[in-house]
């Protein structure tokens, strides 16, 4: 095969117009006619008059701070340069083609601002215009809602047509093949991975916005091949595959991720390429299928090698999030994601990650990756690193993509722990400290233990742990019993038995009691 470096560059303009051709009929719908920015009682407001209805999202970017605007299927008519901004905190307005046939309208601001937005039509569909209101962040931003204006009849956006983002969850092993097993030779990963994985999609599927899918339902076999596929057939948007580790040794523990290697993904890409007249590989994800059969072999490759840097990229900043969320609830191995060879992880369309959610040959992390408790603990933490990272990405049409444009979303309940500042709970979810005031009426930042704070909607969904469940041990010494042993840790005589497959309360001095969580 040539050289992909070299096949690259003397195929840029034909990847442009293929590029161009994929993007297919679906030409410029609107004109943006006329851009306005101007000063609006507390706002800075932009105002954009348009030929069509358009698709859009606004979001706000920092270090630099920006505002985005992004419009489907238009193109900028009106003149940008001439624009005045004497007085106003935008310092300078940009605009580019995005994928084709999309505008961006970049704001430069010299200062963070919160977006508002509504789109409009005038009567008898004679034109539309969206605005976007900008408000300094000690200002209140106005409920959404209709705009009255003279000639005009508002149409707020809403959420109704926006889709969910799709989850896959694949637990490992399964059926005939039980994966790694426990020190005692009674727990399976094939279990520790399905429990863990249902319980994750329990959390998912509580989640607005989100949708979970699982690759295997029960205890069966799927092949490695088909784990990927399953979660392209279901257009998932990111795919987990739930596991447990096992070492040689007993001291091994803590939570591994991994993302794909970029050399494994590089022989990937070529094999793709190399078996493609006989494969069904696809591209497109979400967005929409293209088979590799369609073309060339240094194109085909061009595309792979541009689609799964992209799914890396992903990856790994998603792993990071999931390793940041899991890192509050257990220990971790590596706290930062690593990349490996695994056949799982090789879809050029969908981030996708292993999760090695700890050591079944350490005995205390066995017991505790048995506990019910501790894989819904574990799960929730997983979610919370999923819906994080999605709320700093969220893909185009989805519900949290309007939310985030939109500052909407569910307000929530949190309790002051030992340790918390006003100012650290309102970094922890993503809302602003004068936005967390107001909404719980406060005076100052002064909270105390145990008060109950709203938290106003706008930042990610913050999942509630589930209690960390206590998981002991206890040497018996001369003269105890188990009966008194139960009493002690405030435990039942029965879960006491179970937890250490006692047939008869008979012990002896020396041995090592599990004592269960009570």
């Amino acid at each position: 095969m040539r050289s992909v470096v070299a096949g690259h560059i003397r195929l840029l303009p034909t990847l442009l117009v293929l590029l161009w051709t994929l993007a297919g009929a679906q030409a410029w719908a609107a004109d943006v006619r006329e851009l306005q920015v101007q000063q609006s009682g507390d706002a800075t407001q932009l105002v954009l008059d348009l030929s069509e209805a358009v698709e859009y999202s606004v979001f706000v970017l920092e270090n630099p701070h920006r505002v985005v605007i992004d419009l489907k299927h238009s193109r900028l008519r009106a003149d940008t340069r001439r624009l005045s901004l004497r007085d106003l905190p935008v310092r300078a307005i940009r605009s580019a083609v995005r994928n084709t046939t999309d505008t961006r309208i970049v704001l430069d601001m010299d200062r963070p601002m919160n977006p508002s937005s509504s789109l409009q039509t005038f009567a008898g569909g004679a034109g539309h215009r969206l605005i976007v209101d900008l408000y300094d962040l000690d200002r209140e931003v106005p409920a959404r809602g209709v705009r009255q204006h003279t000639g005009t009849t508002a149409i707020a956006s809403d959420s109704s047509s926006r889709r969910n983002i799709v989850v896959a969850i694949d637990a490992g092993h399964g059926g005939t093949d039980p994966g790694a097993i426990a020190y005692d030779g009674k727990i399976f990963e094939k279990e520790v991975a399905f429990s863990i994985a249902r319980a994750l999609y329990e959390r998912i599927k509580s989640l607005p916005g989100f949708e979970p899918v699982m690759i295997r339902q029960g205890d069966y076999f799927v092949r490695l091949q088909q784990r990927p596929q399953l979660a392209r057939q279901n257009r998932a948007d990111i795919f987990l595959s739930i596991h447990a580790d096992s070492h040689s040794g007993s001291r091994a523990e803590g939570v591994t991720v991994y993302a794909l290697s970029q050399t494994t993904a590089e022989d990937e890409n070529i094999r793709r390429v190399t078996e493609k007249e006989n494969s069904a590989d696809l591209l497109g994800g979400v967005s929409g299928d293209t088979s590799l059969r369609n073309f060339e072999d240094d194109l085909a490759l061009t595309l792979l090698d541009i689609s799964m840097a992209w799914s890396i990229e992903q990856s790994m900043s998603a792993g990071s999030h999931i390793l940041e969320s899991i890192g509050r609830v257990t220990r971790l191995r590596r706290d930062v994601p690593q990349q490996g060879n695994f056949w799982v992880l090789r879809s050029p369309d969908i981030p996708s990650l292993l999760i090695e959610t700890g050591y079944l040959s350490n005995p205390n992390e066995a017991r505790k990756l048995n506990s019910p408790d501790y894989q819904r603990r574990l799960a929730d933490s997983i979610a919370q690193g999923v819906v994080n990272y999605f709320y700093d990405r969220p893909p185009d049409g989805t519900l949290l993509a309007w939310q985030k444009a939109n500052n909407q979303g569910p307000d929530r309940e949190y309790v002051v722990v030992r340790g918390d500042s006003l100012s650290m709970i309102a970094q922890r979810h993503n809302v602003e400290l004068a936005r967390l005031r107001a909404a719980n009426n406060l005076r100052g930042d002064t909270i105390h233990v145990g008060q109950k704070l709203i938290v106003p909607g706008g930042g990610p969904i913050a999942i509630a742990l589930t209690a960390a469940p206590v998981i002991s041990e206890h040497t018996i010494s001369r003269g105890e019993t188990l009966s008194g042993i139960a009493q002690r840790y405030r435990v039942s005589l029965a879960s006491l038995r179970d937890a250490n497959n006692l047939r008869n309360d008979t012990i002896r001095i020396g041995q090592v009691l599990i004592i269960p969580s009570s």
